[in-house]
């Protein structure tokens, strides 16, 4: 044997033999996987049979193998009269004297001499191969007798350090080499060629390419998976133990007979025209499935290991969408057998990411493994998921239905499961970049189509998503209140779940969070849809939900009660309310006492589109709250918003108060409690709610109730008027006192202190209610000489050093703005006696030197040395420019009213920019310094200390005070133009004041504030009683002035040199030019 070895030719396995008369090519026959590995990787061809290329620099480095061991297996089966099928040796229960047992540590061979040179014919192999051509060595080996029946070969596969030793026709089995040998550059597998009657005319051969770990771990022969087919019994060994398969049936304990058997289910599933038609293929898997898991030995459990792992695989590299869509329509077949799967991939490297690539690649029942892998809100954070949700949730795949088995969740539900996730598990930052995400209404528009499913998983999740979208934006709200459906969420609230109900009430309790009418179309379909069902539902909903939820129940139902013209009490009004006033009155749960504050605060009143609340906007502004400065102190208002205009509040309100008020006081003890709250907000609230109940007990006339309500609650409203609290609060608790304080209530009103009356004098000049009830305490008190507290306390500081002197101050939607000579505008939030920074915007290119609101109020406009005036407007909590003059000066001073915006500049004359934005100029002659704006005229101080009067409507100029003759005062400008309750008071080198009706008739002023010699005012600010004053003698210093008595009474130090001054609700501003901000209130 050893001679013929010798003489004969070598073929290369990967090419076939010269052909020789009387012999027969031997072509290749075996079906071939539709995956390659290439580096670790996987990659899917077009078509069904593909090769893999021959890598020629692979045989050179391998070309020296060959050893004793393989070219005995040659010899063994070159002497085979019989051709080998690796399956029928598996399958055979019969033995073999040429049966050789391969144990873990396999003995030499001991067929050829000892002395035979195998080594020199392994050394003198050609360096080189051609395709069509076969090389030859010096010692030529003959070829295998081997049927061609049997076995085919595969063109291109690669020459590794383990894989040489066949050299001539192979057909090779589904153990086939993955890590063996050298070269990792490709990792190819070769497969054994069934016969067509027992194997799918095309075969999907996924699992051809396992581990070496696993063949190594349980000692698969050698001769397996390196490509010899000599009969051998196939010993596997774990932990020391033999395991022969030598007499086992291929239907019973055999891996390579469960692994086959898949296979062929797997490639039955990939090229069918749809999974729903191949139901068998699905069964079978999980019948083979079933079978490895019933094992009890070790290597069942691994090789379903490393089946998931296969299927993973393919998952994550395969360009064949069929085929990954396949992978992950039998790794669903095995989780919704076996629950326990989840956990085995979750297990698996980087299955995520393999799951989030099919999803991607649009096969979206990945989805569904994703959500059911339960993976970190970081992780799903990571794998940037969202727009493949978004697709699966708006355009979902229907193929899936086909599919015989039951998924544990629709692709859909899993996908608005995850989004569910992806906007609420954050920081609110976070959280509102994925929601912007899908907030568009093209978005909206699709995923609300979900809520058509009535499914109950896809409801709950999209109505959680729903939620975070309507608060995140008002268009939103308005949006979703126009093309949401209301019956699915009343399928949720009608549900047996409570989870279900309460996304139901969330999503209800967000989205009628809008204007008075538009809520009330709303609760018309709701109960039209739900008929008087709804209300029992809801009645239950209190009675079993949690505390937070039956609230949201009684307030839905309270206002679908409230559609009813019947004013009378009613069980569903009895429960609705028991439950709100029990949660306002405890103090044990602040949650639940702040939300039924809100409810009750609200429940006659109207929201914005961006579901804030109105209702105390639409109360100080039945309190005669008309001017734009003072609405612009109150915060996260616009009173420019139509909902404040709206016919169908003033009839909503009254409907709600009186049904209310039939509970008698009961509610007002409620109430009271909640005022004395130690949360802020709850006692906000209860106020709000008190003075809304009081504005209907006043139209419904003097009774024993209203001075019963009058006693419960004075004592702890009056708590909100003086100084310090928010200006909405101490109107609306000024109004509360006019409304219930009448008659014999008034008697309750004289026994506060003299405080009481200060409060109304301070407040006489926001609201008439205020100067109508300091005239009544004028009257019924005793006549006092008037006490004026002199005494300010510093409640704020706030400091911005790196953007130097704040030159202007001013107070927008609630929120203090500072200008900065850097060009920067800071917005402000004050609290109490914080000042919290908000926002920054730098778009002035040199300093900002004035600021004054559009008229209606409801813009804010800077004027800045850069000889630019820019228009704001806060845009959901941002500032953003919309407009920019262009004035050709310096800017130093800013007004407007109407269209028109006048502008003070250092040159000559006033700039008045019309609608049109074309600019004129008046008082061409004068040097302008100052203006005012009062009863639709328009008052200028110039150098020369006189004062222009300009019609704004008809531009008609008239001077009101003339200019001084005398040559010292040419340099005693007027820099300081104020209106104040009806009088007018202007600042130079004196201070002047008259009554605006007077001012035009006298011809002396009926106050002036003399200053000391050299001294003028450079900016002055008038409240209540006092006034303050900015000197060039002092100019870090406030001086202060008591208005009615003309004597200077205090000092306020700055720190350092003065450069902008505000009042707003008896609270004093100035800003320093080191960028300090301070501020006082008067005790």
């Amino acid at each position: 044997m050893g001679h013929k070895l010798m003489q004969g030719k070598v073929c290369h396995p990967h090419y076939p033999p010269e052909s020789k008369e009387g012999e027969s090519s031997i072509a290749p026959k075996a079906s071939i996987s539709n995956v390659v590995r290439k580096d670790n990787g996987m990659e899917a061809e077009d078509g069904m049979n593909l090769f893999i290329k021959l890598d020629y620099s692979a045989y050179n480095e391998n070309k020296e193998i060959f050893d004793i061991k393989r070219l005995q297996e040659m010899l063994e089966d070159s002497q085979s009269e019989t051709s080998v099928s690796f399956y029928s040796q598996i399958d055979s229960t019969e033995g073999s004297d040429s049966e050789v047992k391969m144990h873990k540590q396999e003995s030499p061979p001991e067929v050829l001499p000892p002395n035979a040179d195998f080594t020199s014919a392994s050394r003198n192999m050609p360096s080189s191969l051609s395709g069509s051509s076969t090389k030859t060595c010096p010692y030529e080996a003959p070829r295998y007798p081997m049927h061609v029946e049997s076995y085919g070969l595969k063109s291109g596969y690669l020459v590794s350090s383990e894989s040489l030793g066949s050299v001539s026709d192979l057909s090779l089995s589904v153990l086939d080499i993955r890590d063996a040998g050298m070269c990792p550059s490709y990792k190819c597998y070769l497969e054994y060629s069934t016969s067509p009657s027992s194997s799918p005319a095309r075969e999907f051969r996924c699992f051809g390419h396992f581990q070496s770990k696993l063949l190594r771990r349980y000692h698969f022969p050698e001769s397996v998976h390196r490509g010899s087919f000599a009969r051998k019994k196939l010993n596997f060994s774990n932990v020391g133990k033999d395991w022969i398969v030598g007499q086992s049936t291929y239907e019973n304990d055999n891996c390579i007979e469960f692994l086959g058997r898949f296979e062929k289910a797997v490639s039955t599933l990939c090229f069918s025209e749809g999974l729903g038609k191949c139901e068998d293929a699905g069964i079978e898997v999980t019948s083979v499935w079933e079978m490895l898991t019933n094992k009890q030995e070790a290597k069942y459990s691994t090789l379903k290991q490393e089946i998931l792992h296969q299927l993973l695989d393919i998952i994550s590299t395969s360009k064949e969408e069929k085929v990954v869509k396949t992978s992950v329509y039998i790794l669903l077949v095995l989780v919704s057998e076996d629950k326990s799967i989840i956990d085995d991939i979750r297990r698996k490297e980087l299955h995520l990411y393999c799951l989030a690539r099919a999803l991607k690649t649009n096969i979206q029942e990945a989805v569904i493994l994703i959500y059911l892998l339960k993976p970190s809100p970081s992780q799903i954070k990571d794998l940037e998921l969202l727009p493949a949700l978004v697709e699966v949730a708006c355009n979902p795949n229907l193929s899936y239905q086909e599919a015989s088995i039951s998924l544990p969740l629709s692709p859909t539900a899993a996908s608005i499961a995850i989004i569910e996730i992806l906007v609420t598990a954050f920081d609110y930052v976070t959280n509102n970049m994925h929601l912007a995400a899908i907030s568009s209404p093209q978005i909206l528009s699709k995923l609300v189509n979900v809520a058509r499913n009535k499914n109950l998983e896809e409801g709950v999740a999209l109505a959680a998503i729903l939620v975070r979208c309507i608060r995140l934006s008002g268009n939103c709200r308005k949006f979703l209140s126009q093309v949401t459906p209301v019956d699915p969420f009343l399928h949720l609230l009608k549900s047996s779940e409570l989870r279900a109900k309460y996304a139901a009430l969330e999503y209800f309790h967000e989205i009628l969070r809008m204007p008075r009418s538009s809520a009330i179309v709303l609760l018309h379909q709701i109960r039209q849809l739900g008929n008087i069902n709804i209300m029992h539902t809801l009645m239950a909903c209190i009675q079993q939900a949690h505390l937070e939820h039956k609230l949201l129940a009684a307030n839905l139902l309270l206002q679908l009660d409230m559609l009813e013209d019947s004013l009378g009490k009613s069980i569903f009004k009895e429960e609705a309310m028991e439950v709100l006033l029990e949660a306002i009155a405890s103090e044990e749960t602040p949650s639940t006492q702040i939300l039924s504050g809100f409810i009750l605060s609200n429940l006659g009143g109207t929201y914005a589109w961006t579901g804030e609340p109105y209702t105390a906007a639409w109360l100080v502004k039945k309190a005669g709250l008309i001017s734009n400065y003072h609405r612009n102190i109150i915060k996260n208002v616009d009173f420019c918003d139509p909902c404040l205009q709206e016919v169908e509040m003033d009839a909503w309100s009254s409907k709600t108060a009186r049904s209310v008020i039939k509970f008698g006081s009961s509610v007002f003890n409620a109430l009271a409690k909640g005022i004395q709250s130690k949360t802020r907000s709850v006692s906000r609230d209860c106020l709000i709610a008190s003075t809304w109940l009081g504005c209907e007990m006043a139209v419904m006339g003097t009774s024993n109730l209203r001075y019963s309500a009058c006693e419960i609650l004075l004592d702890g409203v009056v708590n909100f008027l003086p100084p310090g609290f928010e200006l909405d609060e101490r109107v609306l608790a000024c109004q509360c006192v006019y409304n219930y304080a009448s008659g014999k209530g008034m008697q309750k009103l004289m026994k506060f202190s003299e405080g009481l009356r200060e409060s109304f004098r301070r407040l006489s000049g926001v609201t008439w209610m205020a100067e109508e009830l300091l005239r009544v305490t004028d009257y019924f008190l005793p006549a006092k000489p008037q006490r004026v507290s002199c005494v300010h306390s510093q409640i704020l500081e706030a400091s911005s050093h790196v953007s130097g002197a704040a030159t202007a101050l001013i107070f927008y939607k609630g929120q203090l703005f500072s200008g900065y000579s850097d060009g920067s505008i800071k917005v402000w939030d004050i609290k109490g006696q914080t000042m919290k920074l908000l926002l920054e915007v730098r778009e002035h290119k040199k300093a900002v030197t004035c600021f004054t609101l559009s008229d209606p109020g409801n813009k804010l406009m800077s004027g800045s040395a850069d000889k630019t005036v820019r228009v704001w407007q806060m845009v959901q909590r941002k500032l953003e420019c919309v407009e920019i003059i262009d004035i050709k000066e310096p800017v130093q001073k800013l007004g407007s009213s109407g269209d028109k915006v006048f502008v003070v500049t250092q040159g000559r004359g006033l700039k008045v920019c019309q609608s049109s934005r074309i600019i004129q100029t008046f008082c061409k002659n004068k040097h302008v310094r100052c203006l005012g704006i009062s009863q639709g005229k328009l008052y200028v101080g110039c150098t020369d200390s006189s004062i222009q009067e300009v019609d704004i409507l008809h531009g008609q100029k008239q001077e009101i005070r003339p200019p001084t003759n005398c040559w010292r005062m040419h340099n005693r400008p007027i820099n300081s133009i104020i209106f104040c309750k009806g009088w007018v008071y202007h600042a130079g080198s004196t201070i002047e004041g008259s009554r605006f009706k007077e001012w035009r008739r006298r011809n002396k002023p009926e106050v002036t504030i003399g200053m000391a010699k050299g001294t003028n005012v450079l900016d002055m600010a008038v409240v209540e009683d006092f006034v303050y004053l900015s000197c060039s003698s002092t100019p870090s210093i406030l001086q202060i002035w008591l208005r009615g008595q003309q004597r200077k009474v205090g000092r306020l130090s700055a720190g350092s040199k003065i450069v902008s001054l505000l009042t707003g609700n008896d609270i004093v501003l100035c800003g320093t030019e080191n960028g300090l901000i301070k501020g006082w209130i008067p005790l």
